[in-house]
């Protein structure tokens, strides 16, 4: 697990592998510091591994993205 903090832009992260995304002890080791950064009036995002490949999911987005820019 790793925990990110941006101070300037008020945004707090936390980042799970597949093991620890599955870990009940780990959900709810968690949620203390959710509480603690939404106190603050911070976002904050879990970001979860996957199982999909990373490379084609973005340039799938890309592709999509400049689509609807061409098109809009």
């Amino acid at each position: 697990m790793q925990i990110e903090v941006n101070e300037q832009f008020k945004f707090a992260s936390v980042w799970l592998t597949n093991e620890e995304k599955n870990d009940t002890d780990i959900i709810k080791s968690l949620q203390p510091v959710i509480k603690k950064y939404r106190e603050m009036k911070y976002r904050f995002v879990v970001f979860q591994s996957g199982n999909q490949n990373l490379l084609e999911l973005t340039k799938g987005l890309l592709a999509h993205n400049k689509n609807l820019v061409n098109n809009g």
